[in-house]
């Protein structure tokens, strides 16, 4: 059962790169414009929003152990390893739309989350 369950995981993982893979070189080359992502829904559905999610929730529990010693040290810098480590998570997995994300290094997409 846990050599069929190996194999399975395997084959989602390599379709999973594989679709990721050619649906960003076909944005881009159809847009030519590098700024958005767009990925198969069903793959992010399936596969990329759990995944958000799991970052979202390890990014929380960073952040609350971490939060004690940069009220500490920085209190005014509170809300900086908050907004990278949960509320730019939280935001690609619960507002985004299906199949489609922003560049998360744009500065307009970062300033948006207060």
């Amino acid at each position: 059962m846990v050599r069929n369950l190996r194999g399975f995981i395997a084959a989602l993982v390599i379709a999973a790169s594989v679709l990721a893979h050619g649906a960003a070189a076909r944005a881009d080359s159809v847009t030519g414009h590098v700024g958005d992502s767009s990925v198969p829904v069903v793959l992010d559905a399936l596969i990329m929003r759990p995944l958000g999610f799991v970052v979202m929730c390890g990014g929380f529990v960073a952040y609350v152990i971490g939060a004690p010693i940069m009220a500490i040290t920085r209190p005014t810098d509170m809300g900086k390893p908050f907004k990278s480590l949960v509320a730019l998570p939280a935001r690609y997995v619960f507002v985004d739309p299906l199949g489609h994300h922003p560049d998360r290094r744009d500065a307009e997409y970062a300033g948006t989350i207060k």
